[in-house]
């Protein structure tokens, strides 16, 4: 049986240890394993990311760490706009930082539910920003009034685009949301409506939550 100089031994010859998720998102989350037997989270790296040259070193250097370690980040902008309704649209960042797609659309309004991302152009566009995290635990639903009234009042002066970081779970979730209260639509209707010009996939948790306020609304 080892003594305890050789099982600190054995310990300090242990190397870290990596533990990569892949959240429905898209996003990737590294979990590092110290040699004390704790671990440390790598900051999250969004695997779409708009690719410009004026992109920061801190981003270089997530896109080259994730690269090192087998990864394929893809680079390309994602510039599809979902269609909700005539004026009504959602999409990803990459579109929210297009002013050319903003003004072929038409947008006058901009909805920011992504977490991390500035309103780019705070001199051409109204905004309305919220901070949501894309996790199955976030309770969506509380957003829902607060966002639907915004569009409301939008609709009245323009068109409006609901963007989060990816596009596919948190704005595709409010877009499926609106139509459901403003068009009576199951959720299933609204989902498909969605699905029709642009992928979505909601988050497990805001999957639930829309077909807990499909209940709701029938009530």
């Amino acid at each position: 049986m080892p003594d305890l100089a050789e099982l600190l031994n054995a310990r300090k010859g242990l190397k870290s240890t990596e533990i990569t998720t892949t959240l429905p998102s898209g996003e990737v989350r590294v979990e590092k394993k110290k040699e004390d037997g704790t671990y440390e989270e790598i900051p999250v790296v969004e695997l779409r990311e708009h690719k410009t040259e004026t992109a920061s070193n801190r981003r270089r250097k997530k896109v080259e760490y994730l690269q090192k370690r087998g990864f394929i980040v893809d680079l390309e902008p994602d510039l599809v706009v979902g269609v909700a309704m005539e004026n009504v649209f959602f999409g990803s960042q990459d579109v929210a930082a297009d002013l050319t797609i903003l003004q072929n659309y038409s947008i006058t309004h901009i909805i920011n539910v992504g977490t991390g991302i500035p309103n780019h152009f705070p001199n051409k566009f109204q905004y309305l920003k919220i901070d949501i995290l894309d996790l199955p635990e976030t309770r969506i639903l509380d957003y829902f009034d607060r966002v639907f009234e915004y569009i409301n009042e939008a609709k009245k002066e323009g068109k409006v685009f609901i963007h989060c970081n990816a596009g596919i779970s948190r704005s595709a979730t409010f877009a499926v949301g609106y139509l459901m209260k403003t068009l009576k639509m199951t959720y299933r209707q609204a989902f498909d409506k969605c699905r029709e010009t642009r992928s979505i996939r909601p988050n497990n948790g805001f999957d639930k939550q829309l077909k807990e306020y499909e209940t709701t609304l029938a009530g």
